[in-house]
């Protein structure tokens, strides 16, 4: 079952915040990566993440980045405004449960697809040098389309998000 959260004005100003900080000021700890050079992608990415937080009730606010990190409440988090888009994970992710979310035009509504886990998602079947539309790809990737992802009712809690709940 897919669902749709539009973010409110706080998580829109977290999401922004968020963006500002990690492109324009960047602090040097975290990994350079090409999406951050491209301000719509990484907008796209951080909206995900801040409607996650909001469907969550949990805090999203800017931290220093760590090498392997979760995105939010233990989950790692993906998106595109793509409405056909596929998750895209690459060898180097850390062993996660993967959201996927598309992104509508004005990055203030995400509609989430379906997750799956690192090990199920980059299998060989799935390696991908190019995009279904021929277009290259600017980094090989595993490309799990949205047909192959389980919804979320099976969907383990992480152990942040069970202590985020516990928190109420």
């Amino acid at each position: 079952m897919t669902f749709t959260k539009a973010l409110n004005y706080d998580y829109l100003k977290a999401r922004d915040q968020m963006v500002k900080l990690k492109m324009v000021e960047g602090n040097g700890k975290w990994l350079p990566n090409r999406t951050l050079t491209i301000p719509q992608a990484t907008r796209v990415g951080f909206t995900v993440e801040a409607a996650w937080a909001q469907y969550n009730n949990a805090p999203y606010e800017f931290r220093t980045y760590e090498q392997g990190m979760d995105d939010v409440l233990g989950y790692q988090l993906r998106g595109t405004q793509h409405l056909d888009g596929n998750l895209t994970t690459y060898g180097n992710d850390p062993n996660a449960i993967y959201i996927f979310g598309t992104v509508n035009e004005n990055c203030d509504v995400v509609t989430f697809v379906g997750w799956s886990t690192k090990k199920r998602a980059n299998i060989p079947s799935h390696y991908k040098t190019h995009w279904p539309s021929g277009q290259k790809m600017h980094r090989p990737a595993f490309v799990t389309s949205q047909q192959e992802l389980w919804p979320f009712e099976v969907m383990p809690l992480t152990k942040e998000l069970a202590a985020h709940r516990g928190a109420f």
